[in-house]
């Protein structure tokens, strides 16, 4: 069959726009997301921005959106309004969950964390059944600035902690994974990440003053596993400017931390398999809890 003319552009339109539709991300999170004590970070649109420009300068269409709430959980954004709009707001091409960051230890409550994880799966198939879920995997303090935590649910060191964030993270992938065997669903390693990085590059410094949140290095690392978990692209090469200048990350640091990510998310072992050294970081002297 020969189409007409008008036909045959307007069906070439429509394969071109189907082509270049931009990827649709949501995260969900709170200040390891939103960028909390790094401002210039924070101001432009946290991690999700960060990710957004380095996707857009590697030659991928992109939009991202976040809903954010400082110091909150899944069960909280789970009993939020706000959540279940932009969940019904679009069909998502991936949603990007963040947890409180020791939740899935045994200093939180790893069964609630698994069970809000399968809750988020159920609720984003709703709407967008073949959106894939990136799971965060976020980072431990750094010794002697640890957390108050009950009697009995202390922690030995950042070691502990990062082995049990890793754990249930890759707990949770293969749950999700068995219940919906068609969707995508991984983990970025970012927390793994800042083990090797502290172990590879000590001189870079990724945590804040706070000694709990990240710096906009530490946002820059988190943001680069993302991509390339997500995109299977390698970061090398990522822009180290963002925000027209108005944050640089030194061309130094950028080149060290593009390869961290690029060692974790393009060349990393399975989950489960990673160094005990990876994951503990530099040993210093034990520090008391605090």
């Amino acid at each position: 069959m020969v189409l007409p003319r008008s036909a045959l552009f307007i069906w070439l339109i429509a394969v071109s726009s189907l082509s270049t539709r931009a990827d649709d991300i949501l995260f969900i999170g709170n200040s390891f997301t939103f960028g909390a004590s790094a401002p210039l970070v924070r101001l432009n649109g946290g991690v999700p921005k960060l990710f957004e420009e380095i996707a857009r300068a590697k030659g991928k269409q992109v939009d991202t959106s976040a809903v954010t709430a400082g110091g909150k959980d899944w069960s909280y954004h789970l009993a939020q309004p706000v959540t279940a709009q932009a969940l019904k707001s679009k069909v998502w091409t991936w949603v990007v969950l963040q947890d409180y960051s020791w939740r899935p230890t045994h200093a939180g409550n790893i069964p609630e964390f698994l069970r809000d994880g399968e809750t988020f799966s159920d609720r984003i198939a709703q709407n967008s059944p073949h959106a894939g879920i990136l799971l965060y995997e976020t980072w431990t303090r750094p010794p002697g600035a640890f957390y108050r935590t009950a009697p009995g649910n202390t922690f030995s060191g950042p070691a502990q902690m990062m082995s049990e964030l890793h754990q249930s993270y890759a707990r949770l992938r293969d749950d999700l994974a068995a219940k919906n065997p068609n969707r995508e669903v991984r983990v970025a390693l970012v927390g793994t990440a800042f083990a090797r990085a502290n172990v590879e590059y000590p001189e870079i410094n990724l945590i804040a003053s706070d000694q709990h949140h990240a710096d906009a290095e530490g946002y820059y690392l988190a943001a680069l596993v993302i991509y390339e978990t997500l995109y299977h692209d390698s970061v090398i090469g990522a822009p180290h400017q963002f925000y027209h200048g108005v944050l640089v990350i030194p061309a130094d640091e950028a080149a060290k931390l593009q390869a961290v990510a690029d060692e974790v998310a393009g060349g990393a072992p399975a989950m489960g398999t990673i160094s005990k050294a990876v994951l503990s970081g530099p040993s210093p002297a034990t520090s008391p809890q605090k």
